[in-house]
């Protein structure tokens, strides 16, 4: 079902949100002032701070954008942070969470795209069913691709779940874009709009779980710069078969990264889907322990690191959020590769996997063609 909320209840609900965001991020760093276009690189490890909380019913034209989830409905935003750096060609990097989860939940992570140089839009889309469960149910052997091309366009493809147009991945985005141009128009968020479309070409995509499988599609779909692809796609709804939406489209391998944990208990269906995508072939590489993946023996930051060129990196460190070693269950693995609560420290208190992130990350200029038309006829 739908769950809707009125604008009568936007301001008090934002208000809500933002007073419960408005803690420090954890590890405690010193936090940055606020980005912006001008300024030259921070400190490499502080925390770059929120440029903009919305709500995403604001950013609607019609009411068309109203879903909210029955839980904590007051937290269900769009993060949106600007870049650390200069670069010559803007780029916009879209984080979707994990099923249930939250743009706010991945603070840490969107930090190392925003210092990259990317704008980085942390989009609050309808997560609410978990596609590992209702699939499995399902004697559809296309259910996962109905179910993930619905939430991305809003076309009625799938009896489990209900997501309108103005609802989609797609529409919401499109509406934030818009909104944020229209309210900061010199923060460029017009460069990554083509007729008043997302322009695909400028946007790379990113997402854990659910999220990093709606990236995928996203990348079949669409030709983008740049996927990176944390703890998913897990989908494997008939194993050991390959669901049939997981596959090369528009977007090349060469441009995809994945990272997820050895302990996670859908790493049958991740690592199936990397191979499926064809990114074990370009290289895999173990990213932390060189033990047990419960060792406390990690190897810090991991910032030097080369990854010699893989796009499948697997770790090993043990997730914060439980300080033994008690079982394959401890401390969430799933969600340690992004999500702030759960994603390992290193002994500076900086993220553990943060070497990783950059790298799959990588330079938002790598992808950007010299001869980039930049025309403000073709950016409205």
């Amino acid at each position: 079902m739908q769950h809707v909320i009125s604008r009568a209840g936007a301001a008090a609900l934002i208000a809500l949100a933002i007073g419960a965001c408005s803690e420090p991020v954890q590890p405690p760093m010193t936090p940055e002032k606020g980005p912006s276009l001008s300024r030259g690189t921070p400190d490499p490890n502080a925390i770059i701070e929120v440029a903009h909380i919305v709500m995403p019913m604001e950013t609607s034209e019609a009411g068309e954008v109203d879903w909210v989830p029955l839980n904590n409905p007051a937290t269900a935003l769009h993060y949106v942070w600007l870049p650390a750096r200069h670069v010559v060609h803007d780029r916009l990097f879209v984080f979707m969470p994990g099923t249930g989860n939250r743009p706010v939940d991945y603070r840490l992570f969107s930090t190392e795209a925003a210092r990259a140089g990317y704008h980085v839009i942390g989009l609050m889309y309808q997560n609410d069913k978990a596609l590992e469960n209702i699939c499995k149910a399902s004697s559809d052997l296309e259910c996962a691709e109905k179910v993930r091309m619905e939430s991305l366009t809003g076309e009625p493809l799938s009896d489990l779940v209900a997501v309108t147009e103005g609802n989609s991945i797609d529409h919401r985005l499109e509406r934030l874009l818009i909104y944020l141009k229209a309210e900061y128009p010199n923060e460029h968020w017009n460069k990554f709009l083509k007729y008043g479309k997302p322009d695909w070409s400028k946007i790379a995509v990113g997402g854990q779980s659910q999220g990093a499988g709606q990236a995928a599609l996203i990348a079949r779909e669409r030709l983008v710069p740049r996927v990176v692809m944390l703890s998913g796609p897990p989908d494997q709804s008939n194993a050991p078969a390959i669901d049939s939406w997981v596959r090369i489209r528009e977007t090349p391998p060469s441009s995809m990264f994945g990272l997820y944990h050895f302990a996670d208990r859908l790493k049958p269906g991740i690592s199936t889907n990397f191979r499926a995508l064809g990114l074990e072939a370009l290289g895999s590489m173990g990213v932390g322990t060189v033990g047990p993946w419960c060792s406390a023996d990690d190897l810090g930051p991991l910032s030097d690191w080369s990854f010699r060129g893989a796009h499948v990196l697997v770790t090993n460190l043990f997730p914060r959020g439980d300080g033994g070693c008690a079982g394959a269950t401890s401390g969430n693995p799933h969600r340690s590769t992004a999500r702030d609560d759960f994603t390992p420290l290193a002994a500076d208190g900086s993220p553990a996997l943060l070497g990783a992130w950059r790298y799959m990350i990588g330079d938002p200029e790598e992808n950007a063609d010299p001869d980039e038309n930049e025309e403000e006829a073709g950016e409205q």
